[in-house]
């Protein structure tokens, strides 16, 4: 399900003038036209019926149920998807990029950059930030994703380890008596739980780090796959959540 998502700024006037990037999205990308309408969603999660004007604006009706103003014949998944929050370690260069972009069309719920020992890259400049925010704003809008779109936080491992809620999984690429798969730790939850998950750089985390995570209440989590880069395994574990959870569930996923 397309959607159109509405900065911050939106007062509840129910007219919502249109930049220069939203007339390209909506022209350009989406193909509408004068008169068409798309689903939109402010910053309070709240939808409604965004129809296209003459003035260079959108015209808003409050609505309970954004499918029915779809763009396309293909609606993004409406069911409860579990609150996954994403503690993405640093990665070099665009990775970061491409790891918001992959996890905001999965469906996390909110997106995180952490500072580890072996990030080689120690922080973000505020014009990469920028750019990451950009690329979730178009990947939830293609996507229909309830992520929720802001600027990432850049936090040190420490910090992130305290803000981190509900379940803690770290992705750990060692094999010891204390990693197990996802399916073991994921025992009991089903789709309503919320989980952080930890996933680390190029290098993987340390074993300090790992040991701090614990103490946390962490579980260590050894994928049962091949070896995966780290732009890769956040949406593979993001993947296999969702699919063991929502499983989990009476009506299926």
């Amino acid at each position: 399900m397309r959607i159109f998502l509405l900065d911050s700024s939106y007062d509840k006037s129910g007219i919502y003038p249109l930049k220069k990037r939203d007339k390209n999205y909506l022209f350009n990308s989406l193909r509408l036209c004068e008169g068409d309408t798309i689903s939109a969603r402010d910053a309070d999660g709240s939808y409604y019926e965004a129809r296209i004007s003459g003035d260079n604006c959108l015209v808003l009706t409050p609505s309970a149920k954004p499918e029915n103003s779809l763009t396309d014949s293909l609606s993004g998944y409406r069911g409860r998807l579990p609150a996954i929050h994403l503690y993405q370690c640093i990665a070099k260069g665009k990775k970061n990029e491409e790891i918001a972009r992959m996890a905001c069309e999965a469906g996390v719920s909110s997106v995180c950059f952490v500072q580890s020992r072996f990030t080689q890259e120690k922080t973000l400049t505020c014009h990469a930030l920028e750019r990451i925010t950009l690329i979730m704003k178009e990947a939830v809008q293609q996507s229909g994703s309830e992520t929720v779109v802001k600027t990432p936080q850049v936090l040190s491992f420490d910090e992130a380890i305290s803000k981190a809620e509900g379940k803690i999984i770290m992705l750990h690429q060692a094999k010891g008596e204390k990693s197990q798969n996802l399916v073991q730790i994921l025992q009991g939850m089903d789709e309503k739980s919320e989980i952080s998950l930890f996933t680390g750089p190029e290098g993987g985390f340390s074993d300090e780090e790992c040991e701090k995570a614990i103490l946390a209440g962490a579980s260590l989590c050894l994928l049962t796959t091949n070896i995966l880069r780290c732009e890769t395994a956040a949406i593979y574990a993001t993947g296999a959540i969702q699919t063991i959870l929502c499983s989990s569930a009476d009506d299926g996923c």
